[in-house]
């Protein structure tokens, strides 16, 4: 008999010795390896020591008396489809219903119990499942569950009771390193960047969940919105996530950019040069940079009595005299866009970061 907490004795790949190898290269994959490339590379790990084909691996939540929505995901070795797929045979999912049962357990489903509802049968079928196992992790401070579905396919035999047991002891580091992978990814995309005075980061699903955030967040929200918490971005910014165009409000800025099924999100206060409109931005810079106004008019196909306006307007919210006054309000702007592809990937940042935390509200 196995007691709660105890590995598995036997099955290929299965002791005490492969349980700690996987679990150093799941933490170690967390560190070094960017937040669009790790729950794939984290799967291929864990299968090298758990035979399965294909896999689910995200994020939902439950709202009382409403249906289970899956915010971000991955399918592995699936077709991007798949969520979708699932998503119109989901109130027959009876996967999903033993899992809710019991948050922490996996459950092991053979082709018997996968084929006992019509809908989940014909989304097995589709793909050729015959076993999986589940486990779902509960994460009540943001209000959501982290799931992994395992599967095998037909030709391979159904899963053990020791394999389920492995992935069941596997699961919370699963969401363990999922979770310090983001806290690292933004610690990453910070150092890379020059130093943007009151600026934070955070991490949200295409919902506008935030999952992680550094610690000023809140206090920069809460300039612009007074009665935010959280974890839900406020209604203006989910508008702006849709498209993925940046929000420029009264006293922030925020720039979204996509990393796999995921949104980095990159707020700054609003300064004195992100007050102009993006035409006298352009106009700004260029004169900055050399060019005459009649110079500029002609680059951006306007009158050079528009651009003297433009560059007296500038002036005025400015409130500068001179030329080189601008040039030194535009410095400080800190208009850089982030490298969210271009980061390092082997490099171990040394110890954990004190500066992100996962509760993204204060």
């Amino acid at each position: 008999m196995v007691r709660r907490g105890q590995l598995p004795s036997n099955g290929a790949g299965m002791n005490t010795e492969s349980f700690g190898n996987a679990l150093l290269e799941l933490y170690r994959l967390s560190r070094t390896v960017p937040l669009q490339d790790f729950q794939r590379q984290a799967l291929d790990a864990i299968g090298a020591r758990l035979d399965f084909d294909t896999g689910w691996w995200g994020m939902a939540s439950r709202m009382t008396g409403q249906d289970l929505e899956i915010h971000a995901s991955l399918p592995y070795r699936l077709p991007a489809s798949y969520p979708s797929l699932w998503d119109a045979i989901k109130h027959e999912d009876t996967i999903a219903d033993a899992v809710l049962v019991a948050p922490g357990t996996t459950v092991n489903f053979g082709r018997r119990q996968l084929y006992a509802s019509p809908g989940l049968a014909s989304l097995m079928a589709r793909f050729g499942i015959t076993g999986c196992l589940c486990t779902v992790t509960m994460l009540p401070e943001l209000n959501l569950m982290a799931f992994v579905s395992l599967y095998r396919v037909e030709g391979k035999p159904p899963f053990s009771e020791n394999e389920r047991r492995y992935k069941q002891l596997l699961m919370p580091h699963l969401t363990a390193a999922l979770t310090s992978n983001w806290m690292l990814h933004l610690e990453r995309t910070r150092a890379s960047r020059s130093a943007t005075s009151g600026a934070s980061l955070a991490v949200v699903d295409r919902r506008g969940m935030l999952y992680v955030a550094d610690q000023g967040l809140s206090e920069l929200m809460r300039r612009e919105w007074p009665h935010w918490v959280g974890p839900m971005l406020p209604p203006e910014l989910r508008a702006q996530l849709r498209d993925g165009s940046a929000y420029r409000g009264n006293r922030l800025t925020v720039r979204f950019h996509p990393v796999a099924d995921l949104w980095m999100l990159d707020l700054r206060p609003l300064t004195d040069a992100g007050r102009l409109s993006p035409r006298e931005t352009q106009i700004a810079r260029q004169f900055s940079a050399g060019s005459s106004y009649k110079e500029i008019a002609k680059a951006l196909n306007i009158a050079p009595t528009t651009a003297r306006h433009h560059l007296r307007e500038i002036y005025r919210k400015l409130d500068v005299s001179d030329k080189a006054e601008l040039v030194r309000k535009l410095q400080h702007e800190g208009d850089e866009l982030l490298d969210v592809e271009g980061l390092p990937t082997l490099q171990e940042l040394p110890g954990a970061p004190t500066t992100f935390d996962r509760l993204p509200i204060g």
